[in-house]
Order: C-alpha cells, then structure tokens, then sequence
C-alpha cells in the first residue's frame, strides 16, 4: 500500500546577509548559464553549443513584520539615499531537513522592491534580487 506524505511547515530557511529572514514565505529563481549555439558557415544546425554569460536572479515573497524594518531591517535594502553605494549582501536559502545549500550568492544586491496592501489582509512584500556566482550545494563539495 503506497503512503501519502504531506508537507507542512518550513522547508526552507533563508538567510539575508548572514540573519534569517523569517518572514519569507515563497522563494523563486533562474539560474541562467547562458549557452548558446555556435552555427557553420550556410548551416541550419548548430555544431556546438559554448557558455557565455552566467546571471542568476529571483524573487522573494514575504508578509512584512511591524516594527521590524522591514526588507530595510533585513539588509535586504539600503536606505534610499545610500543606494549609489548600497553594499553587496550575501543571500543563502537552506534545505531544513539535511542543512543542504539550495542557493548561496556571496555577492548578492536587491533591485526591485513592491508591496501589495490589502484593506482586510496581510501586506504583502516582493524583493527581487540579481545575484553574482551561483553556488548550490553540489558546487560547494
């Protein structure tokens, strides 16, 4: 007889420039190795296919916590007048089960930031993020 699993709870823990951001509650991202295909000369099939830019970039949804600050109480943000030098933070999303990395970006910066406000509801935040060498937890072994 097959038995049925259900998840609950936290399966992931995501850490913001060194603390958990506890107020997470969905994460998304791409990690794009840019390979492209290289074609002959009067060819309509490629030959090869070669690397050219690695990116990787995301989303974070989360309820945003009174009196915490925020994505800005989180180092997720600068201050709106220091964003011309706004720092690198470093961005780590943890299997909770085994400890795995799923993601580790050592030099990651927030570039986009919305809030979704409802009149009976929970106010909603959306970071997303761009992220620089894209470590999981097998690049790491």
């Amino acid at each position: 007889m097959a038995q049925s699993m259900v998840l609950a709870g936290s399966q992931v823990k995501v850490y913001i420039g060194g603390n958990i951001y506890s107020a997470v509650q969905s994460v998304s991202y791409v990690i794009d190795l840019g390979q492209e295909s290289i074609y002959g000369v009067d060819s309509y099939l490629p030959q090869e296919i070669r690397t050219t830019r690695v990116s990787v970039q995301g989303t974070i949804q989360a309820v945003y916590v009174g009196a915490t600050g925020g994505p800005q109480g989180a180092d997720a943000r600068a201050k709106i007048n220091e964003v011309l030098y706004q720092p690198y933070v470093a961005l780590r999303i943890k299997d909770v089960k085994n400890g795995e990395d799923l993601l580790f970006l050592p030099q990651c910066m927030f570039s986009q930031e919305s809030m979704s406000i409802s009149a009976k509801g929970t106010v909603k935040v959306s970071l997303s993020f761009k992220g620089i060498i894209p470590y999981t937890g097998f690049d790491l072994r």
